[in-house]
């Protein structure tokens, strides 16, 4: 006998690092007034379960991290058409 499942009882899948940046761009993108964006105008960074599982690490993206962040949130979005 199959049961139907519950949408409530759906699992919520948490984004990695890295969709979570391209996430974070997609939105501060949406909300620039009239600018591109670009690493020079946002100023992205991590906070995760340091490695030896004792408090936080922080890590400030550099210029080149976040450029390529931006550059593949730019691409997704020309070959979605959402330009």
């Amino acid at each position: 006998m199959e049961t139907e499942e519950d949408p409530a009882e759906e699992e919520i899948r948490v984004p990695d690092v890295t969709e979570a940046l391209r996430l974070a761009v997609k939105v501060l993108s949406k909300t620039m007034d009239g600018t591109v964006p670009s690493p020079e105008k946002m100023e992205l960074f991590t906070m995760t379960l340091a490695e030896d599982g004792e408090g936080c690490a922080h890590h400030i993206l550099t210029e080149e991290e976040s450029k390529k962040v931006v550059d593949d949130v730019e691409a997704e979005a020309a070959s979605a058409g959402d330009a």
